[in-house]
């Protein structure tokens, strides 16, 4: 995390306009604390947060003993807090709002607390994690993931801290939910991106293969699983980030589609993709069918359109690239469709 970023959470927290999970965040390093520091004035406060700032920035940059300053560096961040915010009414107020979300849903069931297991990923190199399932989690640097040592019978929970790409063995009686900060993603059998790394930016879920359903976490305990009603469904190449100012769900597409073609399909996709004169409204069916991607027309008289070429090989915003030019025309990304813009063919 950045200064500035430091100082803006340090900002909204003292106003009350963090998130949930940006409070349960300030909430950890009061945890720290074995002791309650007084209240200091403004003038005080400011000089102290510098002093400390540069402490921890000397702190961090020291490698001999990573494990130890990792921690040295939490409980100056930790009393950076403490000494900046209004003092310990306003954290015993935010303390018991972090509470509404448990950081581990799965901590204890019907007949008894459960024993979870926790990973973490503290190298420079993703870190692979066999669930008991059989699903396989690539859990990215600097993230964490908890999990039961035995799943229930109904369903499958994980709580992820960070980064992860989820591959779920697929389970129709027994669905996968995993936590990350204010939302859940729930799915039975797929492959997904999970990005919570920096507090500061929206969750982002991105789906390779399959479909998942992502919600906001019930505040109030109803729905199932504990997810609220209001929620988004993703397929392969769509993804959602949840913002932290609008809270709400912002829907696209991911940076880099990849082709979902059928198993069955005789032809190999990079084949499929040469065409000779061929109507730009087959070439666009083909590009759907290959992506799972829903591209639409904006003008109708671009169906008359012709074209010739050999796009295989390449990525699909290419593609639409050298479709477009060969007509004139443009496209945009709008939510989690294309729009493809243009006159008609001469």
């Amino acid at each position: 995390m950045s200064k500035q970023n430091f100082y803006s959470l340090l900002t909204r927290y003292r106003n009350g306009t963090c998130t949930d999970r940006e409070k349960r965040l300030v909430a950890q390093w009061f945890a720290l604390l074995d002791e309650e520091v007084p209240d200091q004035t403004p003038q005080e406060t400011k000089a102290l947060e510098d002093r400390l700032w540069k402490a921890i920035q000397k702190r961090k940059q020291k490698k001999t003993n990573r494990h130890g300053n990792w921690l040295i560096w939490w409980k100056s961040a930790a009393a950076f807090v403490v000494f900046a915010a209004a003092g310990w009414a306003i954290y015993r107020s935010v303390s018991e709002k972090a509470t509404e979300f448990p950081a581990t849903p799965f901590s204890s069931t019907a007949a008894g607390p459960a024993t979870g297991v926790t990973v973490v990923s503290s190298g420079e190199k993703d870190k692979t994690v066999h669930l008991p399932d059989g699903s396989e989690i690539l859990l990215a640097p600097n993230s964490s993931l908890e999990y039961p040592a035995h799943f229930r019978a109904d369903k499958r929970e994980v709580a992820l801290n960070g980064k992860a790409f989820f591959k779920v063995t697929g389970d129709p009686n027994r669905p996968f939910l995993v936590y990350s900060g204010e939302i859940v993603t729930r799915v039975l059998g797929t492959s997904f991106w999970v990005d919570g790394s920096d507090p500061v930016r929206p969750i982002e879920v991105s789906v390779v293969t399959g479909k998942v359903t992502v919600s906001k976490r019930s505040e109030n305990g109803d729905g199932d699983n504990g997810l609220s009603r209001h929620g988004v469904i993703l397929t392969a190449n769509q993804k959602a980030s949840f913002s932290n100012g609008s809270r709400q769900f912002e829907l696209g597409l991911v940076e880099q589609p990849v082709l979902v073609v059928p198993e069955s399909s005789v032809l190999t996709p990079d084949e499929s993709f040469n065409f000779e004169d061929t109507p730009a409204t087959a070439v666009i069916e083909k590009l759907e069918s290959a992506y799972g991607i829903e591209i639409i027309l904006e003008n109708e008289a671009l169906k008359g359109c012709l074209f010739r070429g050999d796009i295989s090989h390449q990525p699909l915003f290419i593609q639409l690239d050298l479709l477009c030019s060969a007509s004139n025309a443009t496209y945009e990304i709008i939510g989690t469709r294309v729009l493809i813009s243009g006159k008609p063919c001469d």
